[in-house]
């Protein structure tokens, strides 16, 4: 039994390593916290390791896996919580076809995990979406052309403006506050002084604009990590959430500020 003490050893940190590696995958492309722990778990089951320790934040995934009188402990950082349902759903299937026996073992697992492409969705697409997306909103609330196109400008450069200063490394409040505050700028100045709307329109317009900055995928995870009793995960997500929120909300009143000014 001592002999074989390292290679039960080693054995078992490298299970920790993969299990660690599939929760913090799944955890940094927007799963909510119960699907992390389930996948956890039966993996650790079809592996008759005992049931893990595991401990999920903002920042961190830490879990302890022990089998007979042997322990390991494996931990990654978090540097936030995305959303990419694609990597979500692949790593979901991976886990059920290596707990179904289609997979040789799990080195093959890790290398199947691993291989999962962290790509980013195209950020031109994306502002161009948004974009029409504050268009239609304007339009569904009974906005004119003149509404349409003031939600449209300002969509576009408050999209702009966002993904620009996070790829420059600055804070995402930061981000949310400097686009707010260029987006709902332009909706207005363009609303009022290019396309001649009233005080009516030109609120839907802005309210239009606005509402692209609303996190409502992270409030949706925190709730349902609340509700499902991960309270500490989920009062993460909601605490993040309502800083991005109070973040867009002084953006757009510095957009009211220093629209009064002019």
């Amino acid at each position: 039994m001592c002999r074989n003490a390292p290679k039960q050893r080693q054995i078992l940190r490298h299970e920790a390593d993969v299990l660690c590696l599939i929760g913090w995958k799944l955890a940094v492309s927007g799963a909510e916290t119960r699907l992390v722990m389930q996948t956890i778990e039966r993996i650790c089951a079809h592996l008759r390791i005992n049931p893990p320790e595991v401990i999920l934040t903002r920042s961190f995934i830490w879990l302890e896996i022990s089998k007979g009188p042997y322990s390991a402990c494996a931990q990654r950082k978090i540097q936030n919580f995305g959303i990419n349902m694609a990597n979500v759903s692949e790593i979901s299937l991976l886990c059920r076809s290596f707990l179904q026996g289609r997979m040789s073992g799990l080195a093959e697992l890790r290398q199947s995990v691993e291989a999962v492409p962290s790509f980013g969705y195209n950020k031109a697409a994306l502002c161009l979406i948004e974009a029409a997306a504050g268009l239609c909103f304007a339009y569904l609330n009974g906005g004119d052309l003149k509404v349409c196109l003031s939600a449209l400008a300002g969509g576009l450069v408050l999209m702009a403006v966002r993904f620009c200063l996070i790829r420059q490394g600055f804070l995402a409040a930061f981000a949310f506050i400097a686009a707010a505050f260029m987006g709902c700028t332009t909706t207005m100045l363009a609303s009022r002084f290019a396309l001649g709307c009233d005080g009516a329109e030109m609120r839907l317009a802005i309210m239009a604009t606005t509402l692209l900055l609303v996190p409502g995928y992270p409030y949706m995870n925190g709730f349902l990590d609340v509700f499902k009793g991960y309270l500490e995960t989920g009062a993460f997500r909601l605490m993040h959430s309502i800083v991005l929120t109070i973040s867009a909300a002084i953006g757009l009143l510095g957009a009211f500020w220093f629209m009064g000014a002019i």
